[in-house]
């Protein structure tokens, strides 16, 4: 078995490679897959990045959960008119788009969930429209409520615990650049516990990988050889989304 990539991705750009070209911005998400099992997603930095440091989502804003429906809307509609919560943060033009859209309270509306085209700017006690790509499934009323999160590989950051992990760069990655983040298959980890030994499940902590330790947290993949504290370690990443 080779190195092959046994996928087509629109995105011309290699897994060593990163790129500051705008129009990779319609590819965001895109899987490349490799003949071995390696998969990788294109992403945006949003700040410089470490290779063989886990990468998350961007934090969600604590208001995006209750954001008020102004103006009711009907079967089909596209668009979805609301209040921006008093306190958020506010969002520019453009920001949500290819992020998704969930009603998250209404009356036989609830759960329905559709991807975001594209948004107005969003100030805190405002109106703004969301516009969607596919029409509404069920109406929505004036006072019912929608969550929005942003496209979760625009404007990844170092992990933490404050968002989805998204996988792991293989090169040090420039702040605004676009990039393959590895979320499958064996590549690349640093332990920042106790070290680790081959064959430990592992789970992560600001951006490195530790022993799993019966808490809670989730299990992102196994490490494949014995590492020390502070060393890189190679994991078969199986637990990454």
């Amino acid at each position: 078995m080779g190195n092959k990539v046994i996928n087509s991705t629109t995105a011309k750009l290699g897994i060593y490679e990163e790129s500051n070209d705008s129009q990779l911005s319609a590819c965001l998400g895109q899987v490349k897959e490799m003949e071995d099992g390696r998969k990788f997603r294109l992403c945006f930095a949003n700040g410089a990045l470490t290779a063989g440091i886990l990468v998350q989502a961007p934090a969600p804003n604590a208001y995006d959960d209750e954001l008020v429906v102004n103006t009711a809307a009907s079967v089909g509609d596209k668009e979805v008119e609301i209040t921006v919560t008093a306190g958020h943060g506010g969002y520019d033009a453009h920001w949500l788009r290819d992020g998704y859209l969930m009603v998250t309270k209404g009356t036989g509306c609830i759960g329905t969930f559709y991807k975001i085209k594209d948004n107005d700017a969003m100030v805190a006690s405002a109106s703004a429209t969301i516009e969607l790509y596919d029409g509404l499934t069920y109406a929505i009323a004036e006072s019912d409520e929608v969550a929005v999160v942003q496209n979760p590989y625009k404007d990844v950051v170092t992990g933490s615990t404050t968002a989805p992990v998204i996988g792991v760069p293989l090169i040090a990655v420039t702040d605004n650049y676009y990039f393959w983040a590895q979320f499958a298959g064996i590549g690349p980890g640093t332990d920042s516990g106790s070290g680790v030994s081959a064959g430990d499940d592992l789970s992560h902590v600001g951006g490195d990988v530790i022993t799993q330790d019966g808490s809670e947290d989730k299990s992102i993949g196994t490490a494949m050889n014995t590492a020390a504290a502070n060393e890189g370690v190679i994991v078969n990443y199986t637990g990454l989304a």
